[in-house]
């Protein structure tokens, strides 16, 4: 059936990658603790698929289909899943150093581990991997040029609607934070900054991100959760590879983020 699903999705994206104008591909990879005799496996990870296709102008329609793999291996009981997430779909207004990013997610997301290690790879991404909730996401990203050095800000809200009371939906939320109060609809508030240092087709740089959890009722270390990666890519004309390394700033179960990425512009 997980089979199936996967291909019907597959057949229903290709003709959007088609006349995409970019398609981006995505691997993050956490390292967790998860008890003393369980470790991930090498290849538990989360992986999101990007499409932007050209609608009028400077503005596109984007859809992202996230998925996860999770094993942990050394316990007494060997544990595999896999998951796919809450597809995303939105339209992107893209200018030269103005982004603005407004979408929703389809509820499609399970309960499991492999949905537990997507849902920590990347905090700025969290609702595709939180079984019965519809997000609804903005966000708007800006580019500050400094010579071969550029810094981006962005910001932007999260509010993710619960469309099952019996479920226990927002438990990820109350682990990546601390026990907080949780209501049917949850208010996230997402902010940070990209800096690049550009070197011919290199580009290094670092980016600081938090996560304020607003509807928890909680005060501001509470409620916050805040990342620093590690960046680097290639930039070529059609082609974009890069790696990166995230490591949080508080004391959470996940410990660091590995990723790599590649976009591919038409």
């Amino acid at each position: 059936m997980k089979r199936v699903l996967h291909g019907l999705v597959a057949l229903l994206a290709l003709p959007a990658v088609v006349w995409a104008q970019s398609v981006k591909i995505e691997a993050l990879r956490p390292q967790f603790d998860f008890g003393a005799s369980a470790e991930p496996s090498t290849f538990t990870s989360a992986w999101f698929v990007t499409v932007a296709v050209p609608v009028l102008g400077n503005l596109n329609l984007v859809g992202q289909l996230p998925f996860a793999f999770g094993k942990l291996e050394g316990g007494t009981v060997p544990v595999t899943d896999e998951t796919l997430g809450n597809p995303a779909v939105g339209l992107r207004f893209q200018h030269e150093r103005l982004n603005i990013d407004v979408s929703l997610r389809l509820p499609l997301a399970k309960t499991g581990l492999a949905g537990f290690v997507g849902s920590i790879a990347d905090f700025d991404r969290q609702e595709a991997f939180i079984p019965n909730i519809v997000p609804l996401n903005a966000m708007i990203r800006t580019k500050i040029d400094v010579s071969k050095f550029n810094i981006q800000p962005y910001g932007g809200v999260s509010f993710n609607i619960k469309t099952e009371s019996e479920a226990n939906s927002f438990d990820i939320f109350k682990e990546a934070y601390r026990k907080l109060r949780v209501n049917d609809g949850e208010l996230h508030v997402l902010y940070g900054a990209e800096g690049w240092l550009e070197i011919q087709k290199l580009q290094v740089g670092a980016t600081f991100s938090g996560r304020g959890w607003v509807s928890s009722g909680g005060n501001f270390s509470e409620s916050t959760v805040h990342q620093i990666a590690f960046r680097a890519k290639l930039v070529f004309d059609h082609f974009i590879p890069g790696a990166l390394f995230k490591l949080p700033f508080d004391d959470l179960i996940l410990d660091n983020v590995f990723g790599v990425n590649a976009e591919i512009k038409f």
